[in-house]
């Protein structure tokens, strides 16, 4: 259970991130601090008196905006430049909007006041939150699989994704198209982030927390694949929870000794690794399929 829930916050981030690679063909770091001002954003919407789920659409909504504008502002003029320059620029994004969010809310961790209800599954206490984190994933995920393969919109897409120059020359707008692919994509951010914050609490920092599981994830399902991005953080979630589950201690020495939750992030380090390593070159995208 605490492998399903884990997954489904990194999942529905890293969603976001392949299909962004998919279209413009870089990784866009960026979008980790979409996560965390969706994540803000629910929560200043909810202060207003608003319920949880009217807040997190407003939310996402108005995140998607936000990525839909710094593309106009950065990525648009940067288009004819290698990826690797985009990349860096996304670095800059990213530390600018992190500065802002600081600047903006403060330093001070906050917590979302939710009532939940305890059920006991076999061994495993799960509360309602961690329900509805997992089906409001499963939903998010059936919806954009619904958007881009029973729409017109979404054949766009994946035609974009496969072959942006021949897409163009079929009548398709690649300009329209990418912006559509940034606001779904910074929309699934600010969904991802307030599903964190409800399971841990609100920071400024939050991004350090999300950022590597959330590449990890990307990189071993294929930076190109949106399936590829849930089955990775599925996979990453389960290794990290089953690391420090095992005593390790009495295996070798008779003593106790369980590796500790901070290591977590060692793990997300290790997978990526590994999966360069083995196949440093991934496939072209999936998104088409």
């Amino acid at each position: 259970m605490n492998s399903a829930i884990y997954a489904s916050e990194i999942a529905i981030i890293a969603v976001g991130v392949a299909l962004a690679y998919s279209v413009v063909r870089f990784a866009n770091f960026a979008h980790i601090q979409y996560a965390v001002i969706g994540g803000y954003l629910t929560y200043t919407v909810r202060g207003m008196g608003f319920d949880l789920p009217v807040a997190t659409a407003v939310s996402a909504v108005l995140t998607g905006l936000m990525a839909i504008a710094v593309e106009r502002l950065v990525f648009h003029p940067l288009r004819a430049m290698r990826p690797e320059a985009k990349m860096i620029a996304s670095w800059g994004v990213a530390l600018l909007l992190r500065s802002a969010v600081a600047s903006v809310f403060g330093g001070a961790a906050r917590v979302f006041d939710i009532d939940t209800d305890s059920y006991l599954l076999g061994d495993a206490v799960v509360t309602s939150l961690d329900l509805t984190v997992i089906g409001t994933t499963v939903a998010a995920m059936i919806v954009l699989q619904l958007l881009l393969h029973r729409t017109r919109l979404g054949t766009g897409l994946r035609a974009l994704a496969d072959n942006r120059d021949l897409a163009q020359t079929r009548g398709i707008p690649p300009d329209r198209l990418t912006a559509l692919m940034w606001f779904v994509a910074g929309a699934f951010a600010a969904l991802g982030g307030t599903l964190f914050a409800l399971e841990t609490r609100l920071q400024p920092d939050m991004d350090l927390q999300i950022l590597l599981p959330v590449f990890a994830a990307v990189t071993i399902g294929g930076l190109s694949s949106l399936a590829g991005a849930v089955a990775g953080a599925c996979v990453l979630s389960l290794v990290q929870n089953i690391a420090i589950g095992i005593d390790f201690g009495s295996l070798f020495t008779g003593t106790p000794w369980y590796l500790p939750s901070q290591f977590r992030d060692t793990i997300a380090v290790a997978a990526m690794v590994l999966v360069l390593c083995l196949k440093p070159r991934q496939r072209r995208s999936s998104l088409v399929r």
